[in-house]
């Protein structure tokens, strides 16, 4: 039986969805599709969120919850 292709990480996925959305709002620009233009630009400021909030997990992962390194 085959196996499903790997699915990206978070971080592949946001920076996938990040790529799309500045395509679009590309097109959008260039149709002045104004309405749109502003949506999306609204939803690149949420994924640059999200990536921000990402990094921060990130970081503390790396850390034991009193924020002293991990042991590995």
């Amino acid at each position: 039986m085959p196996h499903a292709p790997p699915q990206p990480g978070p971080g592949a996925r946001l920076l996938e969805i990040e790529t799309n959305t500045r395509q679009r709002l590309g097109e959008a620009q260039r149709m002045q599709w104004f309405g749109d233009v502003a949506g999306l630009q609204e939803s690149l400021r949420h994924i640059a969120d999200k990536k921000q909030q990402a990094g921060r997990l990130r970081a503390q992962a790396g850390r034991g919850e009193d924020g002293v390194a991990a042991l590995g």
